[in-house]
Order: structure tokens, then sequence, then C-alpha cells
């Protein structure tokens, strides 16, 4: 015979988990979801060592930026982006696998050549002219500590 308390602890153990199993099926859904309407499309390319910013709607289209550790400055181009906007990036590599990582945004997503991954992340609303650093965060070889750029609020 079975135990009735045996059989409620078993079903309350099973429900539990097929709940927790539901809202995690959900809440995956919506994180892997991407925006219906985004305010910028870029694509990202990791080289070795910088990164490559391609715009859909700006002149000139791609930009590189070159990191320059004496100063903490970037040259040639930054990942730019309106206050408060809502960003996808598709992200690749051109020769190793990177990692392109916006550490105070919570941004991280791989690069990895022959394959495109998708993120949209939401700008936050603050002045224009701040900026977050941008570092890859994968070690791709010996310049790997220069592969840094800016995501800078305009």
């Amino acid at each position: 015979m079975v135990n009735k308390l045996e059989l409620a602890w078993t079903l309350a153990v099973v429900a539990l988990l097929a709940g927790v199993a539901a809202y995690s099926t959900v809440l995956l859904y919506h994180i892997d979801s991407l925006p219906g309407d985004p305010t910028e499309y870029v694509t990202v390319v990791g080289h070795q060592w910088n990164w490559e910013f391609c715009y859909t709607n700006r002149t000139p289209p791609c930009v590189n930026s070159t990191y320059d550790a004496t100063t903490n400055t970037v040259s040639g181009g930054a990942l730019w982006a309106p206050p408060g906007a809502e960003i996808e990036i598709n992200v690749t590599g051109a020769d190793v696998i990177h990692s392109f990582n916006i550490p105070q945004l919570g941004v991280r997503i791989d690069a990895i050549p022959g394959r495109v991954n998708h993120f949209a992340f939401a700008v936050p609303n603050v002045a224009p002219g701040s900026q977050y650093l941008i570092q890859c965060s994968e070690f791709c070889g010996t310049y790997h500590g220069t592969m840094r750029s800016f995501l800078v609020v305009v």
C-alpha cells in the first residue's frame, strides 16, 4: 500500500518542477527574442585586434576602432548610439573567436568566424557623450589586451 504522505510529497515535487520548467521556458523565449523595430542595426566584426562596426544608415558605413592604451582612447570609430535606443547587433569574427563584451551593460556575445550571432540591448538614457567600454573577453592572440573600443552615446 502506498503511503499517502509519500504520494503527496512526490506530487508536490513534480508540480514544483513542472512550474519551474514552464516559467523557465517562457522566460528563455523572451530573453532570446529580438525587438520588432530596433532603432539601429549594427554589424560588429571582430578582427585581430580591433572591432569593425558597420551601420545601415551612416556614412561611411563601416569604421574600424583602434585602441591606444597609453591614452585610453579609440581612433577611427566606435559604436555610436542615441540615448534610450534599442540596438540590434549582428556579431561575427573574421579570423579567430572573439567575445564582444560591454561589462557595464551586461552585454556579452561571442564573435565566431563563419557564424553570425544576433543580440539586442537598450542603450541607457544618459547624457550624450557618455561612454561605455567595449572589450574582447576571449583570449584571441598577442594583442588581445588592446582589443577595446567604446559605445558612445550621441
